[in-house]
């Protein structure tokens, strides 16, 4: 078989066929082994004997065997080929392997088949899990519900299906458009600027946050990521975008929510006072000046005395309304609180406000007419300017205010500008401030205590600590009138420790002599909440007393939480203590609601304003039932204020609200009182 060949000896030949590692058999026309190498062992398991004089059939995997007989076929009739297809090997395993058929020609006549047989199984696997990994890759892109794209050249060279369905656009129209064209044109420059840092390798794994034009010109909110690849041989930029438009939109409302009075829409304190510091900002770099109108409504206290608060809320929205006709866009008119309101007139002289102060008076003496009414009000109007009468937020505030409480006194519909007369009148608070320091020295303050009530089981489950003014002179005074002195002054601070001491040795007092241990509630300033020694004054207290943290609750307002870290900061010291929190007035802030979640309470007090109506007034009714059900799925407690009747009780109960003080009850009563204090 072996003869010299154009030189090469038969035994050049017979090495090559020995030693060759891939199979090499000779075969007759009709498919019969007739020599093999011993590599045959490797791949079939057989030694050559056993397939001597034997068909290959039976080695080829049935399904394949057609195949391989029409290519051994096409072999014998003179034409070499090459094919794939599995086999079976003695031990029963299936092999994929590859054969080249070479037809044997003697004296010119075929007669026989060389085939070369090589073993591809293990590439075969390999290649078969390159393309399920790339089928599941794919897979996963196209049917991914996050934008996927790759850029080359600023242009987009692919884009999954989401991206098409995110943006409007079809494949078609994406393929092969400039960034340009797709993203809003105030934000290309930081969008081009993190190309660049990705192109880099300094911008991977950071999230740019910019809006996508969509085809109709819609804005889409997304967060970007991306780094550089090799597409086709080119660095390329690969990335993901996440549509966050309705988390853009949801932060928008909050942020709404959280700077505007719900009842008119018109900004509130915290958004004037923002946008104060900006107009003030300004003023000092170009040497201007801007004013600043506070009013207050005349006789609206009347209105919703007689008419009802549905009127009273009405009314406001009118005037809201009236507010907006009499100033410039520019303008910002507020809702401070109650029925005042502050106006912003930025690079305004006093010639300008006073002729915008002078509309404000014709506009809102107008009469109205709310459900068949004809309702009459009048504003009293206070003006201060910068720089003269302030110049920060507070000061200016304070001076209209003040301008405005003149104006009241000079027969009320009428405006004032401040002048240094109305700060030596406010002077006389002073003797009111002495009055304090001295109520303080002499012990003339006294505190009541408000049992708070299981309305299931009608027992106490805890108390407020309210106090009073035992004035010599003038009798009791409420803390409604001398309260906003002592914030001012500072001596919030030591009635405060005062008031804390107090209550907790009386409560501690009463579980001495046999009473049901209670929680006792006391009320915490702002100044008092902000004082980095608060945590140690209260452990202090808890130890001087030996009343037991648990039995300690402070309640703090809204209000208090608008520095949010600072807040946070606080409570979590004032935790680890063991006592109590609460927020008093709950729903009549504006901040809080987004962050209550990341603040450290055990309880949440409802409003009595929302309390008082909310068996009659379906906005009330709602802000109650929402405040409720939302405590309870954050897992706090919730008290409602200004229990006054048996249907409020009803109402509550019926809404899972088990906890009340108010009227109902029992109203504030002294120490000598309290164990006498029985209930419906």
């Amino acid at each position: 078989m072996f003869e010299k060949f154009r030189g090469v000896t038969s035994t050049n030949y017979k090495s090559l066929f020995d030693q060759n590692p891939d199979v090499v058999i000779s075969f007759d026309t009709n498919g019969i082994f007739m020599e093999a190498n011993n590599a045959i062992s490797d791949l079939f398991g057989y030694d050559v004997d056993e397939l001597l004089n034997q068909s290959f059939a039976p080695l080829v995997v049935p399904s394949d065997l057609k195949k391989a007989l029409s290519y051994f076929e096409e072999a014998v009739n003179g034409e070499a080929n090459h094919y794939e297809c599995w086999i079976i090997d003695k031990g029963g395993n299936e092999r994929k392997v590859n054969v080249t058929n070479i037809p044997i020609y003697n004296n010119g006549v075929i007669t026989g088949i060389f085939a070369i047989v090589k073993d591809i199984t293990e590439n075969y696997r390999i290649q078969t899990l390159i393309i399920e990994a790339e089928n599941k890759y794919r897979s996963l892109v196209e049917n991914s519900q996050v934008g996927v794209y790759i850029l080359h050249n600023r242009k987009i060279v692919y884009v999954n299906p989401y991206l098409c369905k995110l943006t409007g656009y079809s494949l078609e129209e994406l393929h092969g458009m400039n960034l340009s064209n797709i993203i809003m044109p105030d934000d290309q420059v930081k969008v081009d600027e993190n190309i660049k840092k990705l192109y880099l390798n300094k911008g991977t794994g950071t999230v740019t946050k910019f809006r996508v034009k969509g085809k109709y010109g819609n804005p889409i909110y997304v967060e970007g990521y991306g780094s550089k690849v090799a597409n086709h041989g080119k660095d390329s930029i690969i990335g993901t975008v996440i549509d966050v438009t309705e988390k853009v939109n949801s932060e928008k409302i909050i942020r709404h929510m959280a700077y505007h009075d719900q009842l008119t829409n018109l900004p509130n304190r915290y958004y004037l006072k923002e946008k104060m510091g900006e107009v003030i900002e300004n003023a000092e770099k170009n040497n201007s000046h801007f004013a600043v109108i506070f009013l207050d409504l005349d006789r609206f206290k009347a209105v919703n005395d007689n008419l009802g608060h549905e009127i009273g809320d009405k009314l406001l929205m009118d005037i809201a309304e009236r507010l907006k006709g009499c100033v410039s866009k520019k303008d910002i008119i507020s809702r401070y609180g109650g029925d005042e309101f502050a106006i912003l007139l930025p690079e305004k002289s006093s010639n300008c406000a006073a002729k915008v102060s002078q509309i404000i008076l014709n506009s809102l003496s107008q009469p109205y007419y709310l459900n068949h009414h004809e309702i009459f009000v009048t504003p009293s109007i206070g003006i201060s300017m910068y720089p003269i009468h302030g110049s920060d937020f507070d000061q200016l505030i304070k001076n209209a205010d003040l301008s405005m409480y003149y104006a009241k006194s000079l027969g009320k519909n009428n405006y004032q500008f401040f002048n240094d007369s109305l700060e030596n009148d406010s002077k006389n608070e002073l003797d009111y401030e002495r009055e304090l320091r001295k109520a303080l020295e002499r012990n003339e303050f006294v505190l009541y205590y408000q049992p708070q009530i299981n309305m299931e089981t009608n027992e106490i489950i805890g108390a407020e600590a309210l106090i009073r003014w035992q004035h010599p002179e003038k009798g009791m005074i409420p803390p409604a009138e001398f309260i906003p002195i002592a914030e001012e002054s500072g001596l919030i601070i030591p009635i405060g420790e005062w008031v804390l001491k107090s209550a907790c040795l009386q409560n501690k007092k009463w579980q001495e002599e046999g009473m049901p241990p209670f929680t006792m509630a006391v009320n915490i300033s702002a100044k008092q909440f902000f004082q980095s020694n608060l945590p140690e004054i209260v452990k202090r207290t808890l130890v001087e007393t030996g009343l037991e943290p648990k039995y300690l609750e402070l309640e703090i307002t809204e209000s208090m939480t608008m520095n949010v870290e600072r807040a946070i900061s606080m409570l979590l010291e004032l935790k680890k203590i063991g006592v109590k929190i609460s927020i008093d007035d709950f729903g009549t802030g504006y901040s809080s609601l987004y962050y209550l979640k990341k603040f450290p309470i055990d309880k949440l007090k409802v409003d009595q304003s929302f309390i008082r109506d909310c068996i009659n007034d379906v906005h009330d009714e709602t802000i109650v039932k929402t405040i409720i059900s939302m405590a309870k799925n954050l897992k706090l407690q919730v008290i409602a204020e200004g229990v006054e009747t048996k249907e409020h009780v009803s109402f509550l109960l019926n809404q899972m609200c088990n906890e009340a003080q108010g009227y109902f009850y029992s109203k504030p009563v002294p120490v000598t009182d309290f164990k006498q204090v029985t209930f419906k």
